[in-house]
């Protein structure tokens, strides 16, 4: 299949799939100047785009690239802990924040304003 039908079947756009490809996250066989698409191309895609929507950078995903379209999971694994880490800080933070606001705006509301 051509980059329009991996693009529809994969949920990616062309223009993010052509990024995907220059950033070496994604290679695909050639015939003559088109791309064309495996089954597990598309897989692989959705799978870019699944760590993309769980925060994972590109950046991040390109380091964990283990060959033609696979990943080292065992990395993939070890990032997704560092990852979970990550968001337990910031919910922590987030709502010492909350608590703190809390406070604020009961003391706000006990004066004369």
């Amino acid at each position: 299949m051509y980059i329009g039908e991996a693009a529809k079947k994969s949920g990616a756009s062309e223009r993010a799939i052509r990024l995907y490809e220059s950033m070496g996250l994604l290679a695909v066989a050639r015939s003559g100047n088109y791309r064309v698409f495996s089954v597990a191309d598309v897989e692989f895609i959705r799978l870019i785009k699944e760590g993309q929507s769980l925060g994972l950078h590109l950046s991040e995903l390109k380091v964990l690239v283990n060959g033609k379209n696979d990943f080292d999971w065992g990395k993939v694994l070890q990032l997704l802990e560092h990852k979970q880490h990550e968001i337990a800080l910031q919910i922590k933070t987030l709502e010492a924040k909350s608590v703190r606001i809390g406070e604020y705006r009961q003391s706000i509301a006990q004066c004369d304003y």
